[in-house]
């Protein structure tokens, strides 16, 4: 298996299990959040395709493999890159929703 299929799958599974933890907690929070059904499902979409474009991107941009020869190191340096990436991802995710403001329901 190439050092780039092997990034690719793992960043694949991490990003898989991120978006499958946090899908529901997400759409709860949005919901609160987003002034209309749409709106709320969009972010949660927006966000899931982050999760899995920015591990991704990461560890491709922050990966060396020319100068790794070692098996265990490319495996190493993969999740290492792909968990700060991913983790990086999260951040900006949570920082957002954590400066978020919920709407004002009017009630008449």
């Amino acid at each position: 298996m190439s050092a780039l299929m092997g990034l690719s799958l793992v960043s694949l599974v991490l990003s898989t299990a991120l978006v499958v933890v946090l899908s529901r907690p997400l759409e709860a929070i949005l919901a609160q959040l987003c002034p209309s059904a749409d709106a709320s499902r969009f972010w949660v979409a927006f966000t899931s395709v982050m999760l899995y474009i920015a591990p991704l991107l990461f560890a491709m941009f922050f990966s060396s493999f020319d100068t790794v020869n070692d098996v265990t190191a490319v495996i190493r340096l993969t999740l290492v890159t792909t968990l700060v990436g991913a983790s990086a991802a999260l951040m900006v995710v949570g920082w957002n929703i954590a400066n978020a403001r919920p709407r004002v329901s009017v009630v008449q």
